[in-house]
């Protein structure tokens, strides 16, 4: 069941109107019938809503609305002046630049708009506890995706927590393996156990990143490991996101916000990828990268990193299925978000291993003409609607 912190917000002349009462559990009972939510006390932990049940009411929330966290949620209801005091409301804490959302419509609309006002907030309060890593600066070539901690700590909540490369590149040289059992899985895939034990060893350092600085996920100026060490980070990034973590290539900090948005949303891994070939006027492109998450995959082999000839990289095959492609824009103004089918999993020897055909529901000339940078992110299924809706929840 989940909780709502419930205000009544109702004028003083009818203060003494004794039909309320039960006016109000009918029509509470109208739009949860199946007794999802359950409306109690408010506390600081709970998403608030308020009842807006009768006009004239508006001054008492005048006098209350300090004492309870943004958003401000007004359930409506169609009668006694409701929607006229909520408008009201609404406008007087628009004029504060301070977030509100209506509940109304018939009550299957309520029913679904409570509870992703639940799941919504849910998210909101667990993105304001997070911390994710840059390891790193972003790669020189990301000229157009760069970001603000601080806005982003504004916006979301989120601490980015800045990383020394030299201190990652010390804990691979310490040559820690976290996951033993690894070894023995991936030698059924590769005869190349100099390179996997690397892989595993860049695999621990991550990991001992993570738990040390608190984090749920990060960036990683990826391309440093190939001159360094000769080696890459892609078998231990598919590792790492099916691990819980959101791990991401390059420095690229909108393309790792955007994963997180669709982790919290979903609560699956992503697949970060480049675009390869864009045809704007058949709806179709190819994308690909070096890594994928293991769980996205029907199957996959170990080969090398493209544009090096090094280390690993992931050549994995992806269900025909439906996906939703999205971006957020570096700037935390807007979210791109498409769906789309995967209709081949293209073998070119010319792109990064991982690579999908696919074919778009929606006219995508956008992407061409105004690009969000150029990684973006896969996820399984249809979470397009939901996931424009997260965004300007959180950003409105």
């Amino acid at each position: 069941m989940k909780k709502f912190g419930f205000v009544r917000l109702r004028s003083a002349l009818s203060a003494g109107d004794k039909t309320l009462k039960a006016e109000e559990a009918a029509f509470l009972a109208e739009i949860d019938p199946e007794k999802d939510f359950s409306f109690v006390k408010p506390t600081k932990s709970l998403p608030t809503v308020f009842f807006v049940q009768t006009g004239g009411s508006e001054i008492y929330f005048k006098d209350c609305y300090e004492d309870y966290p943004e958003p401000y949620c007004l359930l409506v209801q169609g009668k006694r002046n409701s929607l006229a005091a909520s408008l009201e409301i609404k406008t007087f804490l628009a004029n504060k630049g301070k977030r509100c959302l209506l509940i109304m419509g018939n009550p299957k609309e309520m029913h679904e708009q409570l509870d992703r006002y639940h799941r919504f907030q849910t998210i909101e309060t667990h993105l304001h506890s997070m911390r994710l890593g840059v390891i790193g600066k972003p790669s020189d070539w990301l000229i157009g995706s760069g970001f603000s901690a601080r806005e982003i700590k504004r916006v979301f909540g989120i601490e980015i927590v800045p990383i020394p490369m030299k201190e990652f590149l010390e804990l691979v040289d310490e040559r820690i393996m976290i996951d033993t059992k690894a070894m023995k899985r991936f030698l059924e895939k590769t005869s190349r156990r100099e390179d996997l034990r690397k892989s595993l060893y860049i695999h621990g350092a991550l990991t001992r990143l993570c738990q040390k600085y608190k984090l749920s996920g990060f960036t990683l100026r990826c391309f440093d490991l190939l001159k360094s060490k000769q080696e890459t980070s892609c078998l231990a990034f598919g590792m790492l996101n099916d691990e819980g973590y959101v791990a991401t290539c390059e420095g690229d900090v909108p393309t790792m916000l955007t994963m997180v948005l669709l982790k919290e949303l979903t609560g699956k891994p992503s697949f970060m990828a480049n675009p390869s070939e864009l045809h704007v006027d058949e709806g179709e492109a190819i994308y690909a990268h070096c890594t994928c998450p293991f769980s996205m995959l029907r199957s996959y082999t170990l080969g090398t990193h493209f544009e090096s000839g090094l280390g690993f990289g992931i050549r994995g095959e992806f269900p025909k299925a439906k996906m939703t492609m999205a971006k957020m824009k570096s700037d935390l103004t807007a979210m791109r978000a498409l769906t789309c089918r995967v209709i081949e999993n293209p073998l070119r020897a010319d792109l990064c291993r991982s690579q999908i055909r696919v074919r778009f529901d929606d006219d995508i000339h956008e992407l061409v003409e105004k690009p969000y940078g150029n990684h973006m992110a896969f996820a399984e299924g249809d979470h397009r609607a939901e996931l424009l809706k997260l965004f300007d929840y959180l950003t409105r």
